[in-house]
């Protein structure tokens, strides 16, 4: 059998029989290198990157009003949802302020007297201190007005004088507290979290969940 592996060139008549001469080994390595440097098509530009979140706006019309439309942080039904068909992280409800701000209108505190950091307790821990502590009196609603708008961040640093006398700091298990209530707490499942850094004129609202005089 003849040794097709490299014929020798032939020109004939017929173009479909001719065989060409092959390309040395060198000319194929070049004819190799000459492809592999086509240039490729462009790669698709990256996207332009996303524009920074704008800072949440100054809410306007004084701490009382701005509390009873703030919304609070959710709550998620848990075990006590499987007996009505919920699931256990569907949300319940949201905390709102209304027994805060209504009790200090009922006690004569202008909450937009001068610039303020306002810890703004919930409706449920103020039930739950009126409970087991009994009622929420003028000395504890002070305990809550901070005077100076102090920043979440500035909290750590800052002299934390109420209305009612000094309040304490203190950083433990990874958590900011201000009189044993949590700043800036986080709640389980979809819910929103505690809001803080909420800015009403020269003044600021971290609301908490645990009332500054329960301990």
């Amino acid at each position: 059998m003849a040794d097709t592996r490299n014929p020798d060139t032939i020109q004939h008549e017929d173009p479909r029989k001719s065989i060409s001469a092959a390309p040395s080994f060198e000319e194929y390595l070049k004819q190799r290198a000459g492809e592999g440097t086509t240039a490729a098509a462009p790669a698709a530009a990256a996207p332009a990157a996303a524009a920074p979140a704008a800072a949440a706006p100054a809410v306007g019309g004084g701490v009382a009003s701005t509390l009873s439309g703030l919304q609070g942080a959710g709550h998620v039904w848990g075990a006590d949802g499987i007996a009505v068909g919920k699931e256990e992280s569907d949300i319940r409800g949201h905390d709102s302020f209304s027994k805060f701000t209504d009790a200090c209108a009922a006690a004569g505190i202008d909450l937009d007297a001068a610039p303020y950091t306002i810890f703004a307790p919930t409706d449920s821990c103020l039930e739950s201190y009126e409970k087991m502590r009994g009622p929420v009196t003028a000395d504890v609603l002070k305990m809550h007005i901070v005077e100076g708008k102090i920043a979440s961040s500035d909290i750590p640093s800052a002299t934390l004088n109420s209305l009612n006398g000094p309040v304490t700091y203190r950083y433990a298990v990874r958590k900011h507290f201000v009189n044993d209530a949590i700043i800036g707490e986080t709640t389980f499942g979809a819910g929103a979290d505690f809001p803080i850094d909420v800015s009403v004129g020269n003044s600021v609202i971290h609301t908490v969940g645990l009332c500054f005089g329960f301990y």
